[in-house]
């Protein structure tokens, strides 16, 4: 969230929407960055460590402030913090976390330079995406408890692709989706020890 004043090294920070644990990141380091603003005023930045070079931060940028004024206008809900920023991680295990206003990246899913292929670029473009779609559906909106879990990545998977197509119809993105994405779950439930999309949860843990 945006800090308000620095005390000598004792940051102050802006009170954020009520939010689960989960969802809350720092982020340390020697870092550099890009930023720039939606039409609402969002301000949406890229950030990686200094061995990375700046011209790798532009697309996902581009493709982060023209996602989150489609979903704006989508879901006629506005993006509920003053700060969305994106954080390339040199060693990540996850994909990507959708960390409310610092979503974190496997560093292959969000930095692009001129020798990244085509492919590699609809593959930045839709992890964004999906991650800009867990801030409406699991962050500003959270299922009550862990079983309902499947609810936030549906919708995220979903819109991945619906906001992709709107921003880029010349990919046609869902053809990648019935091609990659349909075989791909269609293999994994037909496997003996598929997971139902409905899990009781009774911890946390």
């Amino acid at each position: 969230n945006s800090h308000l004043r620095e005390e000598t090294g004792v940051w102050t920070f802006e009170t954020t929407p009520r939010m689960s644990t989960y969802l809350l990141a720092f982020g340390f380091g020697a870092l550099h960055g890009k930023t720039a603003k939606t039409k609402n005023g969002t301000e949406v930045g890229v950030f990686a460590t200094v061995a990375q070079a700046e011209n790798s931060f532009d697309f996902a940028l581009d493709i982060a402030v023209r996602v989150i004024e489609f979903y704006e206008d989508y879901f006629q809900v506005k993006y509920p913090i003053p700060l969305s920023y994106h954080l390339a991680l040199p060693d990540f295990s996850a994909g990507a976390m959708e960390n409310w206003g610092l979503v974190t990246y496997r560093e292959v899913y969000l930095l692009v330079d001129e020798n990244s292929s085509a492919a590699s670029r609809q593959q930045v473009a839709l992890v964004v995406a999906h991650e800009l779609a867990h801030q409406w559906f699991g962050n500003l909106v959270t299922m009550k408890w862990w079983d309902d879990l499947w609810l936030n990545e549906s919708f995220a998977n979903m819109m991945e692709y619906v906001s992709v197509n709107a921003i880029e119809p010349s990919w046609n993105i869902f053809e990648d989706f019935q091609t990659t994405g349909v075989p791909n779950a269609l293999q994994r439930d037909a496997t003996d020890g598929v997971q139902s999309v409905h899990m009781e949860v009774n911890h946390p843990d």
